[in-house]
């Protein structure tokens, strides 16, 4: 085993409900960090400075680590990162800059920032070298900040269509951004890879050298049926283990063990995985996590690798 992999929780996708909700996401919090198993944090932004305060204490005195998420408030925004036009793509940038030092505030490890739209063939070179002006440059604003900075490539042409994606073509536009920003590193997701269709292990190969963090997350990628598409879908669970989608903990389990064997990228000191699920609105969230949990337990259980402490 060369690197050691911790559990994570995606607190800020099972809990999207209350992505406005500081009180509430810090109770979330408590009682994740009382669990004693997750050992890595995905959350949002904290825009109150007191609030801010609480989570830096909960992260220091429980010995765990945190990513941030700024997809959600650049959806909300509608904004993008690799706009073709320079104002608006601007004021993405000033959302980012905003969130990146909550973040910093809050002590968080990386600030994941997303891919933009693809907006089709005859454009992608221009929105390619806007969204690496855009990445660098966030880059090396969380560098001034102490952070790393992370970006999840997506499915191009099935369901999300994204911009950075394939995966094959994603490392080749990356590896010269990343030698300019050494702080910057690529996040893998299984259900990107899996509607991507070039294999979800080939996948993980070719993002290896570049690789922080792992998301395993189940989807279906049938289009002809009514949950096509990468939704953060419930995973597998106990008895069967069985869903319509692709992930099985067999899976899960594989990929925690190619992960594990991976030479860990520069500057990586802390390599997580974490379940992505979507908690909605009237959801039983603390279901959602549970399930989540116990579908990661289930494949680190199966893959033999013990857990980073």
């Amino acid at each position: 085993m060369a690197q050691t992999l911790y559990p994570s929780a995606h607190i800020l996708e099972m809990f999207m409900p209350y992505l406005h909700d500081e009180q509430r996401l810090i109770a979330v919090l408590r009682k994740v960090a009382a669990m004693d198993f997750y050992r890595n944090v995905e959350l949002p932004s904290f825009p109150t400075k007191a609030q801010r305060g609480t989570v830096r204490s909960i992260l220091q005195n429980e010995g765990l680590s945190a990513i941030t998420f700024v997809a959600p408030y650049v959806n909300e925004a509608g904004l993008s990162l690799c706009d073709l036009d320079d104002a608006r793509r601007e004021r993405a940038m000033e959302l980012l800059r905003y969130h990146a030092e909550l973040a910093a505030d809050c002590g968080y490890m990386t600030f994941g920032v997303p891919s933009g739209p693809d907006p089709g063939e005859a454009l992608r070179p221009a929105a390619l070298e806007a969204q690496a002006d855009s990445v660098g440059r966030i880059a090396d604003y969380c560098a001034q900040l102490h952070m790393k900075c992370s970006l999840e490539p997506l499915d191009r042409y099935t369901h999300k269509k994204g911009l950075v994606g394939p995966m094959d073509e994603a490392v080749a536009w990356f590896a010269p951004l990343r030698a300019e920003h050494p702080n910057l590193y690529l996040h893998w997701d299984s259900a990107h890879e899996q509607l991507g269709g070039l294999g979800v292990l080939h996948t993980l190969e070719l993002a290896a050298p570049y690789l922080s963090q792992i998301h395993l997350c189940d989807c279906i990628n049938d289009p002809a049926h009514p949950c096509f598409g990468d939704l953060h879908m419930e995973p597998a669970h106990a008895p069967d283990w069985t869903t319509e989608g692709f992930l099985t903990p067999e899976l899960g389990a594989q990929i925690i063990r190619r992960a594990a064997d991976f030479e860990p990228a520069a500057g990586v000191d802390r390599f997580w995985i974490s379940i992505e699920v979507l908690g909605h609105r009237g959801d039983d969230l603390w279901h959602k996590e549970k399930v989540a949990r116990e579908f990661l337990q289930r494949c680190w259980a199966l893959s033999g690798v013990p857990y980073g402490r």
